[in-house]
């Protein structure tokens, strides 16, 4: 059936392909996107060493805050692969850096990519929440990873308010 006898314009197959004219690449977007820095660290160390210092946020690790980090240590494709071994190995690493190293957090978040830095925030968030409070110095060190692990705050605000609302219940 001709186009003429449609009395529509004949339909062009290809326009659904049409690759749109992409931006100049830019080169400090994708640096940031990866932002990964040789810190020393790796990025299971610096995962463990972030979760590690939210549970110890108030002083000391609780019994909750011990058991939320070994549950996400089972289901965080970061650390699920590695064996029991490797994650004590890890975990006296890492406490090892924290307690010798006065910008040992600082290194561990500059560690990450950029697109883990939201999730460890909020498993941070759940971490501090797991024994049911939300002391002082936890909420201050909360405000203080938004910077460093780079998050928008509003971002960070958001998570905050759900995992609040979640812990509730």
């Amino acid at each position: 059936m001709s186009s003429e006898m449609q009395g529509d314009s004949p339909l062009n197959v290809f326009r659904s392909f049409v690759v749109e004219e992409r931006s100049p690449f830019d080169v400090q977007k994708l640096a940031d996107s990866f932002r990964h820095r040789n810190t020393g660290w790796s990025i299971p160390e610096a995962y463990m060493g972030i979760l590690i210092s939210a549970a110890a946020a108030d002083g000391s690790i609780q019994v909750e805050e011990q058991e939320e980090i070994v549950r996400l240590a089972r289901r965080s494709r970061a650390l699920s692969a590695l064996n029991q071994g490797d994650l004590a190995q890890i975990n006296t690493t890492v406490n090892d850096r924290l307690e010798a190293r006065p910008e040992a957090l600082r290194e561990a978040c500059e560690t990450l990519p950029a697109d883990m830095c939201l999730p460890v925030f909020a498993h941070c968030v759940d971490i501090v929440l797991s024994d049911g409070e939300l002391l002082t110095s936890e909420g201050a060190f909360l405000e203080q990873l938004i910077p460093m692990l780079d998050i928008d705050p509003d971002h960070a605000r958001r998570i905050m308010e759900v995992l609040l609302l979640k812990a509730q219940y």
